[in-house]
């Protein structure tokens, strides 16, 4: 990696942390530039503002999703939640403080995070139901399908919509403990009756 991009690379992960511990609101482009050890005029140059950093995060964070979700896609419809499961939610937790942010920053439903984010978001929608569901789009679930969808996408970005309720047990250590257990419990919270019928 050049020298360039690794100063990029730096702004960005300092912006994470910032954004992460004071909020978008709440974090200046001089904060950045000053734990970030670079010129304000530097971070102007590679992302215009500090809305331009927030959507860099946002595109770093989101398109490895997907891209992860659609592989699984692209091998027909899953049977067995547990691996998807465990998939997605080992992506929040190596990218945890990104994860919160995202979610923290939707959660407000700011004019801001629902032009950056509704994409992405219609786009995994999109992957979800292929996957759970063989439809080609969110509006050709049912009713039925719809509210399990919700459930589902609900259970597992709810560590990250509320991060103070884990945050004091989340360790590098135990990344791989929390998604085994919170996996293996979301499957056991699906009565199997209801999940055969709706992913039949």
């Amino acid at each position: 990696m050049n020298r360039e991009m690794n100063t990029r690379q730096k702004v960005l992960d300092v912006s994470c942390r910032l954004f992460y511990s004071n909020g978008f609101n709440g974090t200046s482009v001089r904060d950045i530039a000053k734990m970030a050890n670079v010129n304000v005029s530097l971070i102007h140059y590679y992302f215009k503002s500090k809305q331009g950093l927030f959507e860099s995060l946002a595109i770093h964070y989101f398109e490895p999703y997907l891209e992860m979700i659609e592989q699984e896609a692209d091998k027909g419809h899953v049977t067995d939640l547990l691996p998807l499961i465990k998939g997605i939610l080992h992506y929040k937790q190596i990218n945890y403080q990104l994860s919160c942010l995202v979610y923290r920053e939707l959660s407000l439903n700011t004019v801001f995070a629902k032009e950056m984010l509704v994409t992405y978001l219609a786009k995994e929608n999109h992957l979800l139901a292929q996957l759970l569901f063989q439809k080609n789009h969110k509006r050709d679930l049912t009713y039925r399908e719809n509210l399990y969808l919700l459930q589902f996408k609900g259970l597992i970005n709810v560590p990250y919509m509320m991060p103070q309720e884990l945050e004091a047990h989340m360790t590098e250590e135990s990344i791989q403990h929390f998604v085994n257990m919170y996996a293996e419990l979301m499957i056991k919270k699906q009565p199997k009756s209801r999940e055969k019928a709706i992913l039949s």
